[in-house]
């Protein structure tokens, strides 16, 4: 899967000079994130990232400035909004949730969104240290939050797999697509789960899959990842052979089960799989169309 298209630029983070002028810079393009929601416009909506000179009064008003980066020489800086009142109108601009509208947008638009809406969560749930309760502040262009005895705290990504589970059938594969209670009705995608610590991508990858549907797998072939902010997520996707075919479904994780040919994947009656800007899509297509 695709990600953000800026060049990160990472030795700015710390050259207070450049920041500062970054903020002035009349270029200087911004994403403003207001309750976790994106700025759009249009159908189908396109990201609106107006510049430094276009929204002042964003500028303005903006609790936290986070560089993420340059496109070509321009940066780029998320703003985030106070949540308590309305940010100030940029014409023909609407705040939409990333979940909803993603969807839309196109591939260097969801990945540059995503890191933005994930910054703006990081910064909203780090105002505090962990352990004193005391301020901390933003640092290194918002890479970091520092507390009063000078800890720094760094943003975190919470890793989680993804695996479709595959086994054949006499001259025929199949792939297993399960959905969960808070799926949408119909909808139904491949296994995923939390990393936990201690544990390899691997080893997650059978434990979930024992936990959930009851299945031992083996051989699981790393597929692509994506980053998923929501909050704070790195979407690791993987393909692994069934060594048992008996399902036992984990009721609180999982409603139903059912093992799909690539043609029934293909042709889906009665049910669909997640849309394309979720890389649950582009693993489940990419085995029905023979191309993992």
């Amino acid at each position: 899967m695709r990600g953000d298209p800026l060049d990160r630029a990472a030795h700015l983070r710390q050259d207070a000079a450049f920041l500062a002028s970054a903020r002035e810079d009349a270029r200087t393009k911004v994403i403003p994130i207001w309750r976790g929601r994106c700025l759009v416009q249009g159908r189908p909506a396109r990201a609106l990232m107006p510049t430094v000179a276009e929204a002042a009064s964003l500028v303005e008003v903006a609790e936290d400035f986070v560089f993420l980066g340059l496109d070509g020489d321009v940066p780029v800086m998320m703003l985030d909004m106070p949540a308590a009142s309305e940010p100030p109108q940029i014409e023909g601009g609407t705040y939409l949730d990333l979940f909803v509208v993603g969807m839309q947008l196109p591939a260097e638009e969801q990945a540059l969104l995503s890191y933005a809406r994930g910054m703006a969560y990081w910064h909203r749930s780090h105002r505090h240290d962990p352990k004193t309760g005391l301020p901390t502040r933003l640092v290194e262009g918002g890479f970091a939050r520092q507390s009063e005895d000078g800890t720094k705290h760094f943003p975190r990504t919470d890793p989680a797999v993804m695996v479709l589970v595959v086994r054949t059938d006499g001259d025929e594969e199949r792939a297993l697509l399960a959905r969960g209670p808070a799926f949408p009705p119909g909808m139904f995608s491949a296994l995923a789960g939390f990393v936990e610590p201690g544990e390899t991508l691997e080893e997650c990858v059978v434990r979930e899959t024992l936990e959930e549907v009851g299945l031992e797998v083996e051989n699981p072939r790393y597929f692509g990842s994506q980053p998923w902010p929501f909050p704070r997520s790195l979407m690791i996707g993987f393909v692994a052979d069934a060594a048992t075919t008996e399902l036992e479904l984990d009721d609180a994780e999982i409603d139903s089960a059912q093992w799909l040919t690539r043609a029934e994947v293909l042709a889906p009656k009665g049910f669909f799989i997640p849309p394309p800007f979720s890389l649950a899509h582009h693993l489940i297509l990419a085995w029905a169309r023979a191309e993992i």
